[in-house]
Protein backbone atom coordinates (compact mmCIF):
# COMPACT_ATOMS: atom_id res chain seq x y z
CA UNK A 1 0.00 0.00 0.00
CA UNK A 2 1.13 3.38 -0.77
CA UNK A 3 0.62 6.66 0.58
CA UNK A 4 0.82 10.39 -0.87
CA UNK A 5 0.04 13.75 0.08
CA UNK A 6 -1.74 15.91 -2.63
CA UNK A 7 -0.61 19.72 -2.43
CA UNK A 8 -3.59 22.01 -3.43
CA UNK A 9 -3.94 25.47 -3.34
CA UNK A 10 -2.69 27.86 -0.39
CA UNK A 11 -5.92 28.18 2.59
CA UNK A 12 -4.14 31.16 3.75
CA UNK A 13 -1.93 32.66 1.12
CA UNK A 14 -0.20 36.18 1.92
CA UNK A 15 -2.11 37.96 -0.45
CA UNK A 16 -5.20 37.34 1.25
CA UNK A 17 -4.22 38.39 4.74
CA UNK A 18 -5.33 41.58 4.94
CA UNK A 19 -3.80 42.36 8.21
CA UNK A 20 -7.35 41.80 10.31
CA UNK A 21 -5.88 38.09 11.39
CA UNK A 22 -3.32 37.25 14.30
CA UNK A 23 0.50 36.70 12.96
CA UNK A 24 0.97 33.12 11.99
CA UNK A 25 3.29 30.55 12.69
CA UNK A 26 4.85 28.64 9.73
CA UNK A 27 5.79 29.29 6.05
CA UNK A 28 4.91 32.36 4.37
CA UNK A 29 3.48 31.21 1.06
CA UNK A 30 1.93 33.24 -2.34
CA UNK A 31 -1.05 31.74 -4.11
CA UNK A 32 0.45 30.21 -6.93
CA UNK A 33 -0.58 31.25 -10.64
CA UNK A 34 1.68 28.98 -12.07
CA UNK A 35 2.15 24.66 -11.90
CA UNK A 36 5.62 25.99 -11.53
CA UNK A 37 4.58 28.21 -9.20
CA UNK A 38 2.89 25.47 -7.14
CA UNK A 39 5.80 23.02 -7.46
CA UNK A 40 8.06 25.26 -6.06
CA UNK A 41 5.60 25.68 -3.18
CA UNK A 42 5.09 22.04 -2.50
CA UNK A 43 8.95 21.67 -2.27
CA UNK A 44 9.17 24.41 0.19
CA UNK A 45 6.84 22.99 1.99
CA UNK A 46 8.42 19.65 2.13
CA UNK A 47 11.88 20.40 3.17
CA UNK A 48 10.47 22.97 5.93
CA UNK A 49 8.16 20.31 7.06
CA UNK A 50 11.08 17.11 6.80
CA UNK A 51 7.81 15.40 5.19
CA UNK A 52 8.91 12.07 4.20
CA UNK A 53 5.70 11.01 2.32
CA UNK A 54 5.38 11.48 -1.86
CA UNK A 55 3.80 14.69 -2.75
CA UNK A 56 1.50 14.79 -5.89
CA UNK A 57 0.50 18.57 -7.30
CA UNK A 58 -3.22 19.31 -7.63
CA UNK A 59 -3.71 21.10 -11.22
CA UNK A 60 -4.47 24.89 -11.58
CA UNK A 61 -8.03 23.92 -11.83
CA UNK A 62 -8.09 21.94 -8.28
CA UNK A 63 -9.20 18.87 -9.78
CA UNK A 64 -8.40 16.64 -7.25
CA UNK A 65 -9.32 19.48 -4.18
CA UNK A 66 -12.77 19.93 -5.96
CA UNK A 67 -13.51 15.67 -6.19
CA UNK A 68 -12.46 15.14 -2.87
CA UNK A 69 -14.02 17.84 -0.85
CA UNK A 70 -10.48 19.07 0.12
CA UNK A 71 -11.24 22.74 1.26
CA UNK A 72 -11.64 23.68 3.88
CA UNK A 73 -11.07 19.94 5.56
CA UNK A 74 -7.49 19.72 4.48
CA UNK A 75 -7.57 16.35 5.72
CA UNK A 76 -9.13 14.16 3.64
CA UNK A 77 -7.98 10.05 3.67
CA UNK A 78 -8.94 8.61 0.42
CA UNK A 79 -8.94 4.58 0.32
CA UNK A 80 -7.96 2.50 -2.13
CA UNK A 81 -10.86 2.70 -4.26
CA UNK A 82 -10.76 6.40 -4.70
CA UNK A 83 -13.92 6.79 -1.66
CA UNK A 84 -13.68 9.07 1.01
CA UNK A 85 -12.65 7.20 4.14
CA UNK A 86 -12.26 10.11 6.53
CA UNK A 87 -13.02 13.92 5.79
CA UNK A 88 -11.58 16.46 8.79
CA UNK A 89 -14.13 18.66 9.59
CA UNK A 90 -13.64 22.33 8.53
CA UNK A 91 -11.00 24.62 10.74
CA UNK A 92 -9.79 25.38 12.30
CA UNK A 93 -11.91 24.73 15.64
CA UNK A 94 -13.28 21.78 13.71
CA UNK A 95 -10.15 20.37 12.68
CA UNK A 96 -8.73 17.40 14.79
CA UNK A 97 -5.82 15.59 12.34
CA UNK A 98 -5.85 12.96 15.35
CA UNK A 99 -8.51 11.21 14.45
CA UNK A 100 -6.70 10.15 11.24
CA UNK A 101 -4.41 7.65 12.40
CA UNK A 102 -7.51 5.20 13.72
CA UNK A 103 -8.45 5.55 10.56
CA UNK A 104 -5.07 5.20 8.62
CA UNK A 105 -5.08 1.95 11.03
CA UNK A 106 -8.76 0.73 10.01
CA UNK A 107 -7.77 1.29 6.28
CA UNK A 108 -4.15 -0.94 6.48
CA UNK A 109 -5.92 -3.85 8.22
CA UNK A 110 -8.44 -4.37 5.22
CA UNK A 111 -5.61 -4.20 2.53
CA UNK A 112 -6.47 -0.08 1.79
CA UNK A 113 -10.37 -0.28 1.41
CA UNK A 114 -12.94 0.96 3.35
CA UNK A 115 -15.35 -1.10 6.01
CA UNK A 116 -18.10 -0.18 8.15
CA UNK A 117 -15.10 0.29 10.83
CA UNK A 118 -13.92 3.60 8.70
CA UNK A 119 -16.79 4.85 7.66
CA UNK A 120 -17.21 8.14 5.71
CA UNK A 121 -18.59 10.41 8.13
CA UNK A 122 -17.09 13.36 10.19
CA UNK A 123 -15.52 12.49 13.91
CA UNK A 124 -18.31 13.99 16.34
CA UNK A 125 -17.55 17.69 17.96
CA UNK A 126 -16.87 15.45 21.30
CA UNK A 127 -13.73 13.39 19.65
Amino acid sequence: MRFFLVYVREAHPTEGDRGDRQARTGPKIAQAKTAEQRAIAASDCVRDLKLSIPVLLDDMDSTTEQAYRGWPARLVIIDIEGRVAYCNPSGPDGANPKNAPAVLDRLLANNGRMTPLAPATQPSRRD
